[in-house]
């Protein structure tokens, strides 16, 4: 209380004179976290539908990251162009099974394998978004182990998955012969290794060889990948502790191709010049055995002559 009769103040609490130390000072707030920047959605869905990164075209009148956004990346992931993708990835041959996706998108892959009881983990690096992965997986009830991961090194025990899964279109593997050391530790025995890599010798490759003069008359889109291309023999060397390697092409659109050339079937050649070469190989089954030997060879010092 601070009244005062004439002359006399008289003051609630403190001395005379002085003032509430706690009046003067502000009140002390935590400040506000700063959200992390949101990605490009035009760019993440050109990247996760493998398209030209100038692909402008779509439907606008959808917020980006809602969930109409995400089914129609999820739709046109796997339709037309894309068609390929299900069968190339095994959706539904694994059930029970453990997953390791690298390099995972917005997640469209990890729920397709999660809707046939594949238990899934999802290796993120610097360039993925976690956040949104997890938003794409709740939408659809479901969730997965997440887990970041730098450069080549995995973070997970011997022989833990039986399928992994990287899709280096767009991410560069820095050093491809030892994150395939990794991908051999972390496999069990016979477990496969599934690949998306940048073809080399894809249409571009053969337009600019065999067409020297196109830009007088027309100009090729850019290539809808941005990692470095490699061949299958590139592949091979990297993943030689690896057995029973396939190599195949896939994707194809006619836009990229000159307009001569599409009077022939996209499916043939799609075979022949495609942009995406899909690597599968397996850990082999002698790999357990190997791993066996020293424990039942080695005989205890008491036995020994």
């Amino acid at each position: 209380m601070d009244g005062s009769f004439g002359n006399l103040r008289l003051y609630s609490g403190g001395q005379p004179g002085t003032a509430d130390p706690s009046a003067e000072l502000p009140a002390l707030t935590a400040p506000a976290p700063i959200a992390a920047p949101l990605p490009d959605p035009t760019d993440l869905a050109n990247r996760e539908l493998i398209r030209p990164p100038t692909y402008r075209r779509g439907h606008h009148q959808i917020n980006p990251f809602s969930a109409e956004w995400f089914d129609e990346l999820g739709q046109k992931r796997y339709a037309r162009h894309g068609g390929w993708l299900p069968a190339v990835l095994e959706f539904g041959r694994h059930p029970g099974e453990s997953v390791l996706l690298l390099n995972p998108g917005v997640g469209s892959d990890a729920v397709r394998y999660l809707r046939h009881g594949t238990e899934v983990t999802i290796a993120v690096g610097p360039a993925d978004h976690p956040k949104l992965i997890r938003e794409n997986l709740a939408r659809h009830g479901s969730t997965a182990r997440i887990e970041s991961v730098s450069g080549s090194a995995l973070p997970f025990p011997d022989g833990t998955f039986d399928v992994a899964v990287l899709n280096a279109l767009h991410t560069p593997v820095s050093d491809p012969p030892a994150l395939a050391a990794e991908l051999y530790r972390v496999l069990k025995a016979g477990g496969k290794v599934i690949g998306l890599f940048p073809a080399y010798y894809d249409a571009g490759f053969w337009q600019d060889v065999l067409l020297p003069l196109q830009h007088l008359y027309w100009r090729r889109p850019p290539d809808p990948t941005s990692a470095p291309k490699t061949t299958g023999r590139e592949l091979r060397k990297a993943f030689v502790r690896f057995a029973d390697h396939r190599v195949v092409r896939r994707h194809l659109r006619r836009s990229e191709l000159p307009h001569l050339c599409r009077i022939f079937p996209l499916v043939v050649l799609e075979r022949l010049i495609g942009r995406v070469l899909v690597f599968k190989a397996f850990k082999p089954i002698s790999a357990a055995r190997a791993a066996a030997v020293p424990s039942t060879t080695t005989r205890p010092d008491s036995l020994a002559a």
